[in-house]
């Protein structure tokens, strides 16, 4: 193809885009090529930074992993996570036999993933629960419930996570198991239950336990991500009729009857934004050394403004946007404490740093760049991190195309935790991701945020 007929193409395939304004995605994406006649690159819109507080909590409800743990972030403080969950009766009708007699009652906690100070040892307290839970009510990442001020048991351990064997013919290594013996009159009153109606259903089990609460003590050290549904999860119930020796198995989130919740309770106090305490405040990364944060589920979230963007529309009048990919860098070793999310959202905002949502309730989230997708909410696209390049990257060349035409607005955008995902209807969806990542996000002359843009001039 010669320069006179691709110019010409060029011309007339931007002059279409902007006559018909209904989708910046129509624009072609492929042409950031360098060498390609007509082409202009620049990596210099400025992009400021900073945190904001939002106090909206998290949906936490059956969204697992269930945590439970203390940790002392050296950045953005103390977080503490508590799990409370129903108990599973564990079939119907349960009964002890003729004179049973109480042995033990054992809560063994399996779990997959270890977050803060690998080496410090961890205390978990198990409570009774003395409120229900609501089949009406939703429960999220700032929700509770009460509890006995006694725990009904207690363990320490320094946590680990156990290579799984390699082959049969390797050796057999322990579980990773928390295990908390339950205090003997607790045991002794669960038996004395048999016979009451209490072990008919899982109805009136509630009714004698409405649950139970599994909660850090001591010093900060680290949060784990149980595996409820996990056969090893289970609490054991040994008991004895005349010399015989029995067991009963209660179960937690074997089956989406059973209900649970993580919450989690941050403390910022001595940290660099420790004053941001009101919901929607907002901190400059100026004023916090060129750095912004991203904390899960105490809703720190990082905001980019564009400040001089019309200055670039005014010095760049009838351009189409090639490819905008943006570029966020993540401060180098700030990670090997806490893993960065693996990815974030960006939502939509204004100056009251919500999260902007439309007519249905959906959070407004920048689109993928596909035809009808820029005012949809079944696409949103991910910033995947690169732990190589320890940076996330996002092609938004539809979004900016679109702030350029003044068709979505120049009020910033909000970097989230989420996790996206292909549902089997072909849209994709947002599920909250409540493990406790952290991410601190630079914004600094040498390791700035970029919004690298390739466009094409029309006249």
């Amino acid at each position: 193809m010669n320069l006179a007929v691709r110019r010409f193409l060029l011309f007339f395939f931007s002059i279409a885009t902007l006559a018909s304004c209904e989708d910046p995605t129509d624009i072609g994406i492929d042409l950031q090529d360098e060498n390609q006649i007509g082409t202009n690159f620049t990596d210099t819109i400025s992009i400021n930074t900073g945190t904001v507080l939002l106090t909206d909590s998290t949906l936490s409800f059956k969204v697992p992993p269930a945590q439970a743990g203390i940790l002392a972030d050296p950045v953005l403080g103390t977080l503490k996570a508590t799990t409370f969950t129903e108990v599973s009766l564990g079939g119907m009708d349960v009964k002890f036999g003729e004179n049973p007699v109480a042995d033990s009652l054992v809560l063994t906690l399996d779990y997959s993933q270890i977050f803060g100070d690998k080496t410090k040892p961890l205390t978990l307290n198990v409570y009774r629960l003395t409120e229900g839970f609501d089949e009406k009510s939703s429960y999220f990442t700032n929700s509770s419930l009460e509890k006995q001020a006694t725990p009904l048991g207690s363990a320490t351990l320094v946590p680990k996570i156990l290579e799984k064997k390699k082959s049969f013919a390797d050796s057999t290594t322990a579980e990773r198991l928390v295990k908390i013996r339950f205090n003997q009159d607790f045991v002794n009153e669960l038996v004395a239950q048999a016979g009451t109606g209490n072990l008919v259903t899982q109805e009136t089990f509630e009714s004698f336990l409405k649950g139970l609460a599994i909660a850090p003590a001591g010093d900060p050290a680290s949060v784990l991500a149980l595996n409820l549904a996990a056969d090893s999860t289970k609490l054991v119930l040994h008991y004895k009729n005349g010399a015989e020796k029995k067991k009963h198995i209660f179960r937690f989130a074997h089956s989406g009857a059973i209900s649970y919740f993580t919450k989690f309770e941050g403390n910022r106090a001595g940290t660099a934004v420790a004053e941001l305490d009101q919901n929607t405040e907002f901190l400059p990364a100026s004023q916090t050394g060129g750095e912004s944060y991203i904390q899960n589920n105490t809703q720190l979230l990082t905001k980019l403004i564009f400040p001089h963007l019309e200055k670039f529309k005014e010095e760049n009048k009838n351009i189409v946007i090639n490819r905008a990919e943006l570029i966020v860098p993540v401060k180098p070793a700030s990670t090997s404490f806490l893993p960065a999310p693996p990815q974030l959202v960006l939502y939509q905002t204004n100056n009251t740093n919500r999260i902007l949502k439309n007519r249905s309730g959906n959070p407004l989230a920048v689109q993928q760049n596909r035809v009808g997708a820029l005012e949809s909410t079944a696409f949103p696209s991910p910033l995947i991190y690169d732990a190589k390049r320890d940076r996330y990257t996002i092609d938004i060349t539809s979004y900016f195309q679109a702030m350029l035409l003044d068709k979505k607005p120049n009020d910033g955008l909000l970097l989230a935790p989420a996790n996206v995902a292909a549902s089997q209807s072909g849209s994709f969806q947002i599920t909250p991701e409540i493990r406790p990542y952290r991410t601190i996000i630079s914004n600094t002359p040498s390791n700035k945020v970029k919004l690298v843009v390739y466009y094409s001039k029309l006249n």
